[in-house]
């Protein structure tokens, strides 16, 4: 096995086993039914709610009856992607897991440690017979990469825990007390087609690294959508026939792509020669790898009429995406935030996602408004599709003051205390259930959401054996 060689072999395993459950979001099936029988396995009471979410719930160990209980939450939902060469099919098919002894990773897919990670922890002590705890509950949501779904439909007579760790941090060292709020924007354009001229060719923007549009939305990675639409922007005369980019509402796109017919194809290939220059050297730091190709392609029989295309594209450039502004408690953490995340053409309509967090509820709204004008100025027609609150910082509870020091002690670095830009489920969880406090920690994670997913080794050995100290500490 791959995890031969690594310390914690039992970690691994669990780790293992999750890994060959397909498990997007929307097919939890499979993974809940598993959480279940491991349950009964191992002697645990354990339950799903009305939206499938897992709670699983056990007894104090000896002599730790007194300690208040806390609980241990993740999702169960994964990020599905993978290489454009790739025949997996994620419905059916386990992740492929190879590792140097350092790093964790998928061949040619996510790896899905985004969240698995946090389910493989907390049954790795609940299934630890020399660990020490008061009552646990494991809770596992459903859903959590499509718009929370299973922490919204939490009910507080589930949980007798007033006390969270969230496992869904992705930085070893750093102790999350609070997070950014977010919501969905759709929006759709009515399209017209007419007969197709010109010549024929097809526009692709490939080798981005793509990445979490919230953690890593403050790196200045490319967007592949804005990038074509930039492309498209610059050619005097085209078609759209069809135009695909982005995968998911929280994935910053690494690919886009469009079939157009053009009045003059030198002029469109001397414009991308012109264009691949200029990123090259704009994201040799972020993107060393942005292509922009052009190659022929059939011609169709009909595209989009030529005015509504050259809007469709100037629409697409002049969308904001990236950091709208910084955090000014919290040094280097982004505010407020928008990706530019899926755009999709059927025979009626343009379809187009944005995402958009911040920290700040009034900052949230005011660019999602800012949003929805910019798309109806364009002819769209815009609505919120989802909304969840932020997760308002409180490093002043005693929670909080005793996990960070019980953190210090065991990891043997002081962590730093600070916030996110990222979803996490706090904010919905302590929402609807009164009294909750929350923690988030993880281990060292990077590029989720993309075929470069990677989980640090020893990072996560560490995080799992510390988060059994945590449980005894915390009375």
């Amino acid at each position: 096995m791959w995890y031969s060689n690594l310390e914690n072999k039992h970690l691994w395993q669990i780790f293992n086993d999750i890994s060959r459950i397909p498990r997007e979001s929307g097919n939890e099936e499979g993974i809940r039914n598993y959480l279940l029988s491991w349950s009964r396995k191992h002697g645990l009471e354990a339950r799903t709610d009305s939206i499938g979410n897992v709670i699983i719930k056990a007894p104090a160990t000896e002599d730790c009856g007194k300690i208040p209980p806390i609980a241990l939450q993740g999702h169960m939902d994964m990020v599905c992607v993978k290489k454009d060469n790739s025949a997996h099919d994620f419905k059916k098919d386990p992740i492929s897991i190879t590792t140097d002894g350092t790093l964790i990773r998928a061949r040619g897919t996510s790896l899905g440690a985004d969240n698995g990670i946090a389910m493989a922890m907390a049954l790795d002590i609940l299934s630890d017979k020399t660990a020490k705890h008061g009552p646990l509950e494991a809770i596992f949501t459903v859903s959590e990469e499509t718009g929370m779904d299973g922490a919204s439909a939490l009910m507080a007579e589930d949980i007798e825990a007033r006390r969270m760790i969230n496992l869904d941090s992705e930085e070893e060292g750093i102790i999350y007390v609070g997070c950014a709020g977010g919501a969905d924007i759709e929006a759709t354009m009515k399209v017209r087609y007419e007969e197709a001229t010109g010549t024929a060719l097809r526009v692709k923007v490939s080798g981005l690294r793509g990445g979490h549009s919230g953690s890593e939305i403050g790196e200045e990675r490319a967007n592949a959508i804005q990038i074509l639409a930039r492309y498209l922007a610059r050619i005097p005369y085209f078609q759209i026939a069809s135009i695909t980019g982005g995968t998911r509402h929280n994935v910053i796109p690494s690919t886009a792509e469009a079939i157009i017919t053009v009045a003059d194809k030198e002029a469109a290939l001397s414009i991308a020669e012109n264009l691949q220059k200029e990123l090259r050297n704009e994201y040799s730091v972020s993107d060393p790898d942005i292509k922009l190709s052009i190659n022929d392609a059939p011609m169709p029989e009909t595209a989009i009429k030529r005015k509504k295309s050259m809007k469709i594209a100037d629409s697409l450039f002049v969308l904001p995406h990236g950091v709208e502004s910084m955090n000014l408690r919290f040094s280097g953490v982004v505010e407020t935030s928008d990706n530019l995340a899926i755009v999709s053409l059927d025979k009626e309509k343009l379809h187009v996602s944005i995402s958009v967090r911040s920290s700040m509820e009034s900052r949230k709204m005011a660019l999602c408004s800012k949003l929805q004008t910019i798309l109806e100025s364009f002819g769209y027609k815009s609505w919120i599709a989802s909304t969840y609150p932020a997760w308002e910082p409180d490093i002043d509870s005693e929670f909080t003051k005793k996990f960070v020091k019980s953190y210090h002690k065991h990891m043997g670095k002081k962590p730093r205390v600070t916030v996110i830009h990222a979803g996490l489920e706090c904010g919905i969880i302590n929402s609807r259930i009164p009294g909750m406090e929350s923690v988030s920690i993880g281990p060292e994670l990077r590029d989720v959401h993309s075929v470069n997913e990677n989980l640090n080794v020893k990072s996560a050995e560490r995080t799992a054996a510390c988060l059994k100290q945590l449980l005894q500490d915390l009375s």
